[in-house]
């Protein structure tokens, strides 16, 4: 069984790589760039694997991952496309995944920083993630 804290930051895992999934196979569509378009799919290969992961660890202690609120879902879709209208370069696509990237990095780590009695398989699973976050965002600079 799950402590709660395990639960929180699962939970936080599966929203965070469901959203990164999602907006980077939505950047995807519309990248020119072969050599970003490469990149972000290894990336989008690995927020799959992530979040597959995280729910099967929440399933495993008979919890549901909880879903990315629409809404919230929306939003994001409704942004990219706002925001990559008028401008579809390597640059401006690299900039939008780097603010996307910091945003799950302050997600990840503010759960991890509230959840002390978590196990240290999660805490693993989640410091992984944010790890492998970090190296996204750096391997993004390149393409500023």
């Amino acid at each position: 069984m799950l402590h709660k804290n395990d639960e929180d930051i699962l939970n936080t895992i599966y929203k965070n790589s469901k959203m990164a999934y999602d907006s980077t196979k939505q950047v995807i569509s519309g990248c020119r760039s072969t050599e970003l378009t490469e990149y972000l799919e290894r990336q989008k290969k690995h927020y799959a694997s992530i979040c597959s992961t995280a729910r099967k660890r929440l399933e495993a202690s008979g919890m549901k991952a909880q879903p990315v609120p629409p809404m919230q879902l929306a939003m994001a879709h409704i942004g990219i496309m706002m925001k990559t209208a008028a401008d579809k370069s390597e640059g401006h696509i690299a900039e939008l995944m780097y603010d996307g990237t910091n945003m799950g990095i302050i997600n990840i780590a503010r759960s991890v920083n509230h959840s002390s009695n978590a196990s240290p398989d999660t805490i693993r699973l989640a410091e992984n993630l944010l790890s492998d976050e970090e190296k996204y965002a750096d391997g993004l600079r390149k393409f500023l």
